[in-house]
């Protein structure tokens, strides 16, 4: 039986919303959606946004359907000269989906430049405020009347295997989650090592993030199988697998450094096409 092509249903995606009277009622041509749904296929992240032309030339004829994009915080590594909110409708219309990535604070125990505080009632109001900060970025980036629904994604690396440090961090992604969870409410995620964020921990939380991203580098895609995460956690349609480290890929001219990913969870925006090269 043939199917259309990732690609080849992307470029009916202009005539298909003409077909949603509700949808052209609330949004302009092209406009970023917002909200998210589950997805499943292969994405990459990279530091900092590619421009929309080399964009235009990975979404030719690769294996990717998302890019990971780094919206901001205190302890981001790149600048994004391109990151804008014309940016985001622009890879949109291409066809990409993308998820959001925070990096404020780290670990009170590593030797980051901005650190959650070890008191859990501060850790605590960070997170909140962090959450905060997220959204104001969204806004910034265009989701002015369509952030509810989003996935955020926070960035946690590596820290030191303490009882105080990893206590900090969990009341610190508390806050994130709780405040994510205020109308209108974006989906919490978090990104991290899958043993040296001690991401098993977070599954324990109160209320603990609505889905995770592990960096597992061990080439295998499927999300089923993330070191350190029991497989009852985040099971369903919960995850995301940065499954190869840094780097160089190269198509239609353009090389870009970039992570490997699979998706099997929440991607921006909502009505996220199915994509021809499925990993899990």
């Amino acid at each position: 039986m043939h199917s259309l092509s990732r690609k080849a249903v992307a470029s009916l995606l202009p005539s298909l919303l003409v077909c949603s009277s509700t949808f052209l009622l609330t949004q302009p041509a092209h406009a970023y959606p917002g909200g998210g749904a589950a997805f499943n296929g292969r994405g990459f992240d990279t530091c900092a946004a590619p421009s929309t032309s080399q964009m235009q030339a990975w979404w030719t004829n690769t294996p990717w359907s998302w890019v990971g994009v780094y919206i901001g915080g205190a302890v981001r590594g790149c600048s994004q000269p391109n990151l804008t909110a014309s940016w985001m409708n622009t890879t949109y219309s291409q066809g990409w989906r993308h998820t959001l990535i925070w990096v404020g604070p780290q670990a009170p125990c590593t030797t980051f430049s901005s650190r959650i505080s070890y008191d859990s009632a501060t850790a605590y109001q960070q997170g909140k405020d962090e959450a905060v900060k997220a959204y104001n970025a969204l806004m910034a980036l265009g989701f002015t009347n369509n952030a509810a629904g989003t996935p955020v994604v926070y960035d946690m690396e590596g820290y030191s295997n303490t009882a105080s440090c990893k206590a900090a961090v969990k009341q610190f992604m508390q806050g994130w989650v709780d405040q994510l969870a205020v109308a209108p409410a974006q989906v919490s995620g978090v990104y991290g090592s899958a043993c040296n964020s001690y991401l098993s921990d977070l599954a324990t939380m109160a209320r603990p993030p609505k889905f995770v991203w592990a960096a597992n580098w061990d080439n295998n895609p499927s999300t089923a199988t993330l070191s350190c995460v029991s497989g009852t956690s985040w099971a369903s349609h919960q995850r995301l697998k940065q499954y190869q480290g840094d780097h160089n890929e190269t198509y239609g001219g353009v090389t870009i450094n970039i992570d490997s990913n699979c998706a099997n969870g929440p991607l921006a925006p909502t009505g996220g096409l199915n994509s021809a090269s499925v990993c899990n």
